[in-house]
């Protein structure tokens, strides 16, 4: 069966110039080779004279995604946004591992060759959602390189709690949640959908980003939705890697909260986010003298887009006080 594709990259390139161009700071991209055959795309923004800071994206997602909040964290940082192997603009290649462990190290072995490659001794590490999980299995991984670690509404970090009540569903909400495991069990992603249903695809980005934006200008909206549409039109590859990272959507088999100890960590969660905050402070229960947990208003699970300038404000004055709790 031929599968029809809208993939058309002049469309990709041209939103991406545009909202580089909206977010008001100089961007340069570039590609970073891992291998003889793969490479990570990477946003530049800042002084090169600046602390570096990292920012890895959520799932399906891509580093382009940060672009109303770079301008705010290019005043203080020279910012890299990477973009995810096999997600995003970096190349995609076929997804093999098995296991959480194989599956992690998809992702943190090639943010490693890019922080040499970038010539990084220690960075500044941002995650949001799913890239939060990541970052949290890179410092565990690379403690030395990394300075402070920033978790934007992280995924994978809460354990799962014994006897915790079963919230009452009704029947159509009942069928939607185990349509949703049937989907989760046999790895059909929101990509693999878009990338089958054809002329429907503009529809199903549509209804799929709902509630993501607040308050956006029609230009950027209609930019972002391209974007996102284009970029996951490309074949499927680190998208494959959830359901051997996660048991189900938040929880992961090997959750980040007892894991990460003795290091500098900064969690912030929108006022109506809906992902648990719990997991962070699992951490700081273990990670006291480390742990600063910041809340930005008016935003939910994508706090770069929902509030921008207080999300940056926030990252600025947790670093302080991380600062602060260390030296106490």
């Amino acid at each position: 069966m031929v599968q029809w594709s809208a993939l058309n990259f002049q469309a990709l390139e041209e939103a991406e110039k545009k909202l580089i161009s909206l977010s008001g700071v100089n961007i340069t991209t570039q590609r970073i080779p891992i291998n003889e055959y793969h490479s990570i795309y990477c946003l530049m923004a800042g002084e090169s004279s600046n602390p570096p800071l990292v920012l890895l994206h959520g799932y399906l997602g891509m580093g382009m995604m940060f672009f109303k909040i770079l301008r705010h964290l290019a005043l203080h940082y020279r910012v890299y946004c990477l973009d995810l192997l096999g997600m995003g603009r970096s190349s995609r290649p076929n997804f093999t591992a098995k296991g959480h462990k194989e599956s992690e190290e998809f992702f943190t072995k090639p943010l490693e060759v890019c922080r040499q490659y970038l010539g990084l001794e220690k960075m500044i590490l941002c995650g949001h959602s799913f890239g939060g999980y990541i970052a949290g299995c890179y410092t565990e991984e690379h403690p030395d390189r990394v300075e402070k670690l920033i978790l934007i509404s992280p995924a994978g970090v809460s354990k799962v709690k014994e006897n915790e009540p079963v919230k009452k569903l009704s029947f159509f909400q009942n069928l939607l949640h185990k349509f949703s495991h049937y989907l989760w069990r046999k790895n059909i992603t929101p990509a693999t959908i878009l990338r089958k249903i054809g002329p429907f695809g503009k529809k199903f980005v549509n209804h799929y980003l709902t509630g993501s934006f607040r308050g956006w200008k029609e230009e950027e909206l209609a930019l972002v939705k391209i974007y996102f549409q284009q970029v996951n039109l490309c074949p499927g590859s680190g998208e494959h890697a959830l359901p051997e990272i996660l048991r189900e959507f938040q929880y992961a088999y090997s959750p980040l909260c007892d894991r990460l100890k003795n290091v500098p960590i900064l969690f912030l969660y929108g006022d109506t986010d809906w992902m648990k905050i719990d997991g962070a402070h699992q951490n700081k229960e273990i990670n006291s003298q480390n742990v600063v947990i910041e809340i930005v208003s008016n935003a939910g699970h994508q706090l770069y887009f929902d509030n921008p300038k207080e999300t940056a404000e926030k990252i600025f004055s947790g670093l302080a006080k991380l600062d602060e709790v260390q030296t106490a």
